[in-house]
């Protein structure tokens, strides 16, 4: 279980729940598939799937959990189909025209009556508790499906104070000065890509695959862009890409990290999602603290 993307929050308070009492709270919001008339469903399942009947893994002091979303899927264009020969029957039948409020009806008719045929999609959203630091960790580079699994979270335990990451320098005047010539924290070497942008303007540009150190990088951030996504590198063992939202993306593991989960490869499923999840967190628990330092620290909680 290798994070591609990170999400981070931090906790306003310690989070004192045992991976027991967490387990004992999801497990009243576990994950049960939609109706035939429903179209999402919502709810906590186990980390390790089919290999685990608890709703947390923890290991180290980290705890993993999983929540599972499923959709119904209908496709505009068969739902504007089936509406388009209801109204045809009807202006052929009475003589009239439908009016817009009478097609909304009749819209909202038609996905009641095709949701039980509708096709099903699943997915997940993996988080894990960092509880010494006060971190939650989404496994998404969407904000929208992080906050769907926060607001999970806090509805399974009552409260949860939350709130995304924020370091105290703006993400975009660091990333940009790392560009024009302030100093680099000496862990992190700039990438071959980035994505400059203007906020007021609408204005951007990307490099990818290119020395970022050239005139003409420069020409556009003299031109008032900022450099709203880049990559980097930590340590010679993190690969990423940090956007102006703080949010971590296309996260890549060195193979020294890889190679000390694949040893365990003969284990079992669950030993080795143990394997590779201990992996994981030893390593971006001190990547995450760079960052933060790298950006000033943090706002006061």
């Amino acid at each position: 279980m290798w994070f591609k993307n990170l999400r981070i929050y931090q906790l306003s308070d310690r989070f004192d729940r045992t991976p027991e009492a967490l387990n004992e709270a999801l497990a009243k919001f576990e994950f049960t598939p939609c109706g035939s008339v429903e179209a999402e469903k919502y709810g906590w399942t186990s980390p390790l799937g089919r290999d685990g009947s608890e709703f947390v893994h923890a290991a180290n002091g980290y705890i993993m959990v999983c929540a599972k979303r499923q959709e119904k899927i209908l496709p505009a264009s068969i739902i504007k189909e089936v509406l388009d020969e209801k109204v045809s029957e009807i202006s052929d039948r009475e003589g009239r025209s439908v009016g817009r409020a009478e097609k909304q009806n009749l819209k909202e008719e038609i996905i009641f009556s095709l949701m039980p045929k509708a096709f099903v999609k699943s997915s997940y959203d993996f988080a894990y508790i960092d509880p010494e630091n006060q971190l939650i960790v989404v496994n998404t580079s969407s904000a929208k499906r992080a906050e769907a699994l926060i607001s999970a979270l806090r509805e399974a335990l009552g409260s949860l104070k939350a709130i995304p990451l924020t370091p105290l320098a703006s993400p975009r005047d660091v990333l940009t000065g790392w560009l024009t010539g302030n100093e680099i924290p000496q862990d992190i070497v700039v990438g071959e890509e980035c994505e400059l942008s203007s906020l007021d303007e609408g204005r951007s540009i990307k490099f990818k695959h290119q020395d970022l150190w050239i005139e003409e990088v420069n020409r556009h951030i003299d031109s008032g862009l900022q450099v709203a996504k880049l990559a980097i590198t930590w340590k010679d063992s993190i690969e990423c890409i940090i956007d102006d939202e703080f949010c971590i993306k296309r996260v890549k593991y060195s193979s020294d990290i890889t190679e000390q989960a694949d040893d365990h490869n003969n284990d079992s499923a669950a030993d080795q999602f143990d394997v590779e999840f201990s992996v994981m967190t030893m390593e971006l628990t001190p990547f995450i603290d760079a960052l933060n330092a790298a950006f000033g620290g943090l706002e006061e909680k």
